[in-house]
């Protein structure tokens, strides 16, 4: 209670505490926007559990998050009830601290991605996809859309669930930007034409659950005669696709994917509804698709890891700093 006085009497607003059935505080804020926007983000940094986290983006960019007298950045931090640090101009780091609680410092580092991308001098392009789309694409802990990042260079923001957007935002240089579109919207149409599909038979429309949520609930919408059949043809599509992996040892990766990707290319053009996915010091590989390719393209993968093996061997050596440079030789 001293705490909501105190917020009270600091910014006008008006506060009007009760107690749920869960025993759960809720605060109710009333007065002007501008009061309570400021009520609101000191109600949350005072109040709810906080976190904290960073997001890099090119100094030069730090001063239109921060905008004319600062005003951009109180704005962005009364929005997303945040607090966010930016390093001072002679400090050479280039990342940005958020403070608050989960939602909130999902909805800041979204906004701060947008403030520099509409500065980089790369390309930039917009594409909008339907919300429910965004997990397929962003795949389990974004491991999916990291990947395509750093295979094409391109930076991709996607909106968090709790931002109410469909726009995902691509910044980079213009050919690797549109192999990262191309990907994206192959992800799409693909995830897009299995529910449209059902949809178009069924009149039942299918929601999956966002990408960082534990449920593994679908849920079916339509006229309760049709949810059978739509359930029946959710099961046959969950039962085609199967996700696989491969043991491989994390230094083989790069032979198995070959120069320019050419080993892997001889693959996906074979069976292009498979995704292989790489994760950096992760003894496996893993393959996601259609059941029958997944199963012809792991044996292709494990015959390769199997030759590489009897022909190759890694081993790590410790060698002083000093002697690096002559090992590297002069111009690499």
């Amino acid at each position: 209670a001293k705490i909501c006085l105190e917020i009270m009497q600091r910014t006008g607003a008006h506060l009007e505490l009760s107690l749920a059935k869960d025993q759960g505080l809720s605060i109710m804020v009333s007065g002007k926007l501008d009061a309570v926007m400021k009520a609101r983000k000191d109600i949350v940094a005072r109040l709810q559990t906080q976190a904290s986290a960073t997001v890099a983006i090119p100094k030069e960019h730090h001063r239109f998050v921060i905008g004319k007298n600062g005003e951009k950045l109180q704005d962005l931090e009364l929005k997303t009830a945040t607090k966010i640090q930016i390093p001072r101009p002679d400090d050479p780091s280039n990342q940005i601290k958020i403070t608050g609680t989960k939602e909130g410092i999902e909805k800041a580092r979204h906004e701060v991605l947008l403030i520099s991308a509409e500065q980089d001098k790369r390309a930039v392009e917009r594409l909008e996809v339907e919300k429910a789309f965004h997990p397929f694409i962003a795949g389990p802990y974004n491991r999916l859309v990291g990947e395509i990042m750093q295979e094409t260079g391109t930076r991709i923001n996607i909106p968090p669930p709790s931002v109410n957007r469909t726009e995902i935002v691509f910044t980079g240089e213009k050919e690797q930007l549109a192999q990262a579109v191309a990907r994206i919207k192959k992800i799409y149409e693909e995830k897009g034409n299995s529910l449209q599909e059902i949809l178009e038979r069924t009149g039942v429309s299918v929601e999956i659950p966002p990408s960082d949520s534990i449920s593994e609930t679908v849920i079916l919408r339509g006229e309760p005669e049709k949810l059978g059949q739509a359930l029946t043809e959710v099961y046959a599509k969950a039962n085609s696709f199967t996700v696989s992996s491969v043991a491989a040892p994390s230094w083989l990766h790069r032979f198995i994917i070959g120069k320019k990707g050419q080993n892997l290319a001889k693959i996906t053009q074979q069976m292009p509804k498979v995704h292989i996915e790489f994760t950096e010091g992760e003894d496996k590989i893993t393959l996601e698709g259609p059941t029958e390719d997944v199963s012809v393209a792991q044996e292709h993968i494990e015959g390769m890891v199997k030759d590489l093996i009897n022909r190759m061997d890694y081993v790590e050596i410790n060698i002083d700093h000093k002697f690096h440079r002559h090992l590297i030789g002069k111009s690499g």
